[in-house]
């Protein structure tokens, strides 16, 4: 809104008319501290974490590596979970439309490449001395923790990629226990 002054006839250009002027903020901005400091007070909760709320299959696989740091299971808020809702619909029915999946949804092969890649994890001998969690999600493996050697690391995800129907798989996993793992840990 213009603010010009407007000579109101007594010779005064100073003055702004009436009409003119700004509608007054500050009751607005008072209300808003108000609101504000009142939530404060009541002590507003912070969002509500939820964990794996799409029940993926998130299990420990191996556990031969004492002092590996635990990885945190997938969590979200509310929001996030409605976010990622649409993009795993999205996602998990491109598949069948793109007639790469027998399924209507890659989601629902989960359960089964769990079934089968965990005991083949769990029997290998050369991942005795290994801490390995798997996550399942849309056909993607995804694996964390801590391998006792380099080397390791390829035969983790070639045992993954053999198993039945997984498209992808993602190795975030530690070589020894010491440093900052590449994963979210858990909470204590």
């Amino acid at each position: 809104m213009p603010t010009d002054p407007i000579p109101l006839g007594d010779g005064s250009a100073n003055r702004v008319h009436p009409a003119r002027r700004q509608p007054r903020r500050w009751p607005a901005l008072a209300a808003a501290g108000l609101l504000t400091g009142l939530c404060r007070w009541a002590g507003a909760a912070p969002p509500t974490v939820l964990i794996n709320p799409f029940h993926d299959p998130f299990e420990q696989a191996t556990q031969g590596l004492a002092g590996c740091p635990v990885p945190s299971p997938p969590t979200y808020t509310q929001a996030e979970m409605q976010e990622v809702e649409h993009h795993r619909v999205e996602r998990g029915n491109s598949c069948y439309l793109a007639g790469k999946c027998r399924l209507s949804n890659s989601f629902l092969y989960d359960r089964d490449i769990a079934r089968a890649l965990l005991p083949a994890l769990r029997a290998d001998p050369q991942l005795r001395d290994t801490s390995v969690w798997m996550l399942v999600q849309g056909r993607f493996v995804q694996l964390f923790g801590c391998v006792s050697r380099q080397e390791q690391i390829a035969h983790l995800e070639a045992v993954a990629h053999a198993t039945p129907q997984v498209q992808a798989v993602l190795s975030d996993v530690l070589v020894g226990t010491h440093g900052k793992p590449p994963y979210p840990l858990a909470s204590p």
